[in-house]
């Protein structure tokens, strides 16, 4: 098979694989939105700040749920930490700017909110699947 090919079917994770990543980004969500809500409705702190603090959260349980259960890596934290931790970043950048821009056009920060995760999401497949795939047990 061509080199190219072979490389490029490394890339697209497992079916398996789509589904517990599906799984930990639902799970994530559920924290996310739980966190979103409470810390503007329950404890005044405003929309884009709430949004940056219970990104933060969820990135923790994503790395650790990622690495361990989505896709069983071996690559060692010193390794896949960093580089998960550069994609968060980046994921944050542009959940900043969406929610942000959402807020400024008069959106409620939930629908807001909901636009800038799918822009994460879409983001952060298959970076994630770029840290975590060479260490992946078989």
């Amino acid at each position: 098979m061509d080199p190219v090919l072979r490389s490029a079917r490394r890339v697209v994770p497992a079916p398996a694989v789509l589904a517990r990543f599906a799984l930990v980004g639902l799970g994530g969500t559920t924290v996310y939105y739980a966190l979103l809500w409470s810390l503007v409705e329950l404890g005044g702190v405003p929309a884009l700040v709430a949004s940056t603090a219970a990104f933060a959260v969820v990135v923790v349980e994503n790395y650790l749920l990622h690495r361990r259960w989505t896709f069983a890596s071996r690559v060692p934290h010193r390794e896949a930490l960093p580089r998960f931790v550069l994609l968060a970043l980046c994921g944050a950048v542009v959940n900043v700017a969406v929610m942000g821009a959402g807020l400024r056009l008069g959106w409620h920060y939930l629908p807001a909110q909901a636009l800038a995760l799918a822009a994460v999401v879409a983001c952060n497949l298959a970076g994630t699947v770029s840290i975590f795939r060479s260490g992946r047990r078989t």
